[in-house]
């Protein structure tokens, strides 16, 4: 009898040890597991909002006036769109995310697809950039990798690009994280909707 204790209260000690040396273990995998479950929820609502600011940006006209008249770039359409995507993602995300504008952008592209392929980038003068609103990043897509997203068989069209670029500052910040996982970390979500206005016009 004596011995089926000893037995026992052995087991009982050996798990004790087991679990001492693995709850450091647990600990940092759970606390990764939170701060990641953080940054996915930031990086969700960031596309929701690029989605929101691009079906807005799909009817609005980047390249001409309300009269009609040509002018690239027209700065009501990048105003207009840029302030619908800081309301999107100020409002989606229940005020958790605020762009910095020493660090954070919103970069607009527009694309004029001709047999599927780029034919022009508006606004023409930010050349593969596209327009930021504040300077700090450019566009992470060039015409050539656009391309590769269309089919060649498709019909002429036009679009319009919004990326939002974040830099998430970790909630948690345990250094076991940071000594793996640069803090912050820039996200970066983008939406591509059609606008028909910068189709491009057929020539007689």
């Amino acid at each position: 009898m004596k011995g089926k204790i000893r037995r026992r209260e052995k087991r009982r000690g050996q798990s004790l040890v087991e679990f001492t040396v693995l709850l450091p273990l647990l600990i940092m995998m759970i606390s990764g597991l939170i701060e990641f479950g953080f940054m996915l929820n930031y990086y969700l609502d960031m596309i929701d909002a690029a989605r929101e600011a691009a079906r807005f940006a799909a009817d609005d006209d980047p390249i001409r006036l309300p009269d009609g008249s040509y002018i690239d770039p027209n700065p009501g359409f990048y105003t207009r769109a840029q302030t619908v995507t800081l309301d999107s993602i100020n409002i989606g995300s229940g005020g958790q995310i605020t762009l910095d504008s020493t660090t954070d952008d919103v970069v607009i592209s527009c694309f004029s697809v001709l047999n599927g392929t780029v034919n022009r980038r508006f606004p023409a003068g930010s050349g593969e950039n596209g327009l930021s609103l504040y300077g700090n990043h450019i566009s992470d897509f060039t015409s050539a990798e656009i391309n590769t997203m269309l089919d060649p068989a498709a019909p002429n069209a036009g679009l319009v690009m919004v990326e939002i670029y974040y830099d998430y500052n970790q909630i948690l910040a345990l250094p076991w994280i940071t000594a793996f996982v640069p803090d912050p970390v820039t996200l970066h979500a983008y939406s591509i909707m059609p606008n028909a206005n910068v189709e491009p016009t057929p020539t007689p």
